[in-house]
């Protein structure tokens, strides 16, 4: 069941609105991505960390319910995937920063010479 004629006609004006109203709106809506919530990449690695903790934990609770030490192994190991995750991440943050600092002051160097 189509639309019919004075029904498309309303639905163009709306259009036509929207993109004047507000054209960053009819951009996003228009590309596809028109989500309403959205993740930064730091929230995003938070969340997956923390998500990788409570299941290494459920995993030791399975594992010491069901008396099997490999689901107790299997959650230790998970779980302590999550400091690792996390440290991992600070010494890179840090490596990285360092690098750029260096490349700055060698710039700076070369300028005062």
């Amino acid at each position: 069941m189509g639309l019919q004629d004075h029904e498309k006609r309303e639905l163009a004006e709306i259009e036509q609105r929207l993109v004047q109203d507000d054209p960053r709106l009819a951009t996003r809506l228009a590309s596809g991505k028109a989500t309403m919530f959205t993740l930064s990449g730091q929230a995003q690695f938070i969340l997956g960390v923390l998500t990788t903790y409570v299941t290494g934990l459920l995993t030791i609770i399975a594992g010491v319910t069901f008396a099997s030490p490999f689901l107790i192994t299997l959650g230790a190991a998970v779980t302590a995937s999550f400091p690792v995750a996390v440290a991992s991440r600070a010494w890179r943050h840090r490596q990285s920063r360092a690098a750029a600092g260096s490349q700055r002051l060698d710039g700076r160097d070369e300028l005062a010479e």
